[in-house]
């Protein structure tokens, strides 16, 4: 999909942080962009709640184009040049592309940006993570909010993000505005950096809330066959255990081809990134990643079930 010429739009960009949190780095890169900085305006909004903080900034938003960015995407010059050309067709509702490991990083954050971009680990959702394919048409399974444009008439005429949903606020904002006949694309070529979590317990955590997110929207939209995929962590936290259970050998096949696959995934990264220690930690941050947010997901179902309950 090639975009069409298109005249700059104005573009309000948005980013929510904690009042603890700095945006400084974000903002700087901002400053660097090939894009007219008088149709840029920028808002930063501080609380504790992201969608409703990404609500609260799209009512005041000067600019057709809505951008969403964490506090810490860094984007490339060009980002804002190139989304805009999508915005030609009236039915493109959003705009975006992957997220990658900054340069900076060290060894092992570098190890969890290469999990979350593994194909095997991650399926489609590798997209998010590395540019893959060309600029297509795309599902949730591709985009993600931390480098997300959404055309604000749309977004507003649509009621924004779910407050209640988060994570998976953005998830489940596409699946409702494509059902309803809008488009969204996803190009490889638009690109922001992220630093990746410092720590192995913070990266778990990460998964662990993905999950519930997960979970929490499933509860929303309810099960169907394009979502049934993102379940496949629960069933394999189940299975697991089941291993050391059961005693027939027929039983360790799924397990063994489990490995096989991790170990080719975790070869491919270890010779692309030229490091021999990716193929002994890519496997362990695969099955870490697999069961923490499987534990979400099982989570945020037993959440609402426990609290509905509670609530009579």
């Amino acid at each position: 999909m090639v975009p069409n010429a298109s005249s700059h739009l104005p573009i309000t960009v948005i980013i929510p942080r904690r009042p603890t949190e700095s945006a400084a780095a974000a903002l700087q890169a901002l400053r660097q962009v090939d894009y007219p900085q008088d149709l840029l305006e920028v808002i930063e909004i501080e609380g504790t709640n992201p969608p409703q903080q990404r609500n609260e900034a799209a009512l005041k938003a000067r600019g057709e184009i809505l951008y969403f960015l964490n506090r810490d995407s860094l984007v490339s010059p060009d980002l804002f040049s190139q989304a805009v050309q999508y915005y030609d067709s009236e039915v493109v509702a959003g705009v975006g592309g992957p997220n990658l490991t900054n340069l900076s990083d060290s060894i092992l954050q570098k190890a969890f940006g290469c999990a979350l971009a593994s194909r095997f680990a991650h399926a489609r959702m590798s997209s998010r993570y590395r540019p893959e394919g060309k600029a297509r048409t795309a599902s949730e399974k591709e985009l993600i909010l931390c480098n997300l444009s959404v055309r604000k008439s749309i977004f507003l005429e649509e009621g924004g993000f779910n407050e209640s949903l988060y994570p998976n606020e953005e998830n489940e904002f596409i699946n409702r505005l494509t059902r309803k006949g809008y488009r969204f694309i996803y190009d490889p070529d638009l690109v922001v950096y992220r630093s990746r979590r410092r720590h192995l317990k913070d990266f778990i955590v990460q998964l662990f809330r993905y999950g519930r997110g997960r979970g929490q929207q499933t509860l929303i939209e309810g099960l169907s066959l394009s979502t049934f995929s993102f379940l496949l962590p629960l069933l394999f936290l189940i299975y697991l255990p089941l291993v050391f259970l059961m005693k027939t050998p027929w039983f360790l096949i799924p397990l063994g081809v489990y490995i096989l696959g991790a170990l080719a995934s975790a070869l491919s990264f270890a010779r692309a990134e030229g490091r021999p220690i990716f193929l002994v930690l890519l496997p362990f941050l695969y099955i870490l990643m697999h069961l923490s947010y499987g534990a979400g997901i099982l989570w945020g179902l037993a959440r609402h079930y426990f609290t509905k309950r509670k609530g009579g």
